[in-house]
């Protein structure tokens, strides 16, 4: 971790633990709250909606309590900055870099579309 995060780290965790009502009040709420988020993230990833950005929001809220989910949270940092090396190399010649734009602009568009056929479908089905 950089120093910045660490320095916000060590400032919310200061802030959390100020009062033994204080914390067990945050770490109940960030208990409860960052699987919440997690699953209404997974939830989002075949409904509409930012389900990645919300699974991190609550891997992120789950990180300022557990250990573990700080090394969740590094893991995937780590796995997305390799997919983003792959899709849009600084050192690759102009053919690839425009094959990765190209490839990185048809997972979206077919993601785009998945989701739209998903949610007419799931409209057009009625209720008895």
């Amino acid at each position: 971790m950089t120093s910045r995060t660490d320095a916000l780290l060590t400032r919310v965790d200061t802030w959390a633990n100020a009062g033994p009502v204080r914390a067990v009040a945050v770490k109940v709420g960030v208990t409860i709250v960052g699987p919440l988020l997690i699953v209404a993230g997974v939830a989002m990833l075949v409904l509409p909606g930012p389900g990645l950005v919300v699974i991190g929001l609550g891997l992120a809220l789950l990180a300022a309590e557990y250990a573990w989910a700080r090394h969740v949270l590094g893991l995937m940092g780590r796995g997305l900055g390799k997919a983003r090396q792959l899709a849009f190399p600084t050192d690759g010649s102009p053919t690839r870099k425009v094959t990765g734009l190209l490839a990185t602009g048809g997972v979206l568009v077919a993601t785009t579309a998945l989701t739209g056929a998903v949610t007419a479908l799931v409209g057009s089905q009625t209720l008895l």
